[in-house]
């Protein structure tokens, strides 16, 4: 466990108002904040660059104001460091507007990711991070079970496996539908996806 001073030296405060890339930050944050209905509510939260992250792009203490990205989102390309920083705003927003009560990526956080002109997605495809990343671990907690049909070869995943699934469109055509389970390591599909 890495001491609370180990903590605070790996994280990068971003104060400098000369920076361009402070700049086009805290300008992008104000622009949603008005977007969203919360005009000068990014005057309150904290945004710093940490090189701790390992699992995710970033993370929002929404209760205590704080963005933390990954460090490496700086080098990386500008779309990507924009959508983690929306993405964590967002929540911010979220707790702003409607308190505790919504789940993380839930209505509410998926119509502001709207409204700034971006996918509502909680998670970053593989392939957009390959070689941006470094050491940075794809994580896909739990089994992935595949359900596939022998005859039409349609397949549908589930974290758990579901025996009573049919294959409609053979059952549509007197088939009995019953579908192949397999269970699949989250890993290899993440890598085998296009």
């Amino acid at each position: 466990m890495a001491s609370s001073r180990q903590a605070v030296s790996s994280l990068m405060r971003i104060e400098s108002c000369d920076s361009t890339l402070t700049k086009n930050l805290h300008r992008q944050l104000a622009e949603w904040f008005v977007l969203w209905g919360l005009p000068g509510y990014e005057c309150g939260l904290g945004l710093t660059f940490s090189d701790r992250f390992r699992i995710s792009l970033g993370r929002c203490a929404s209760e205590t104001g704080e963005i933390r990205l990954a460090a490496f989102l700086r080098d990386g390309p500008d779309e990507l460091l924009t959508e983690a920083l929306c993405h964590e705003a967002a929540h911010a927003a979220v707790f702003g507007l409607h308190g505790r009560g919504p789940k993380p990526h839930g209505g509410e956080w998926k119509n502001l990711m709207r409204l700034a002109g971006f996918a509502p997605r909680a998670k970053i495809p593989a392939a957009l991070l390959d070689g941006i990343a470094p050491g940075l671990q794809i994580n896909y907690r739990g089994r992935v079970w595949i359900h596939s049909c022998p005859v039409c070869h349609t397949s549908r995943a589930a974290r758990t496996r579901v025996s009573f699934w049919r294959c409609s469109t053979c059952r549509k055509n007197g088939l009995e539908g019953r579908l192949i389970v397999n269970l699949i390591d989250p890993q290899r599909l993440v890598e085998e996806s296009p």
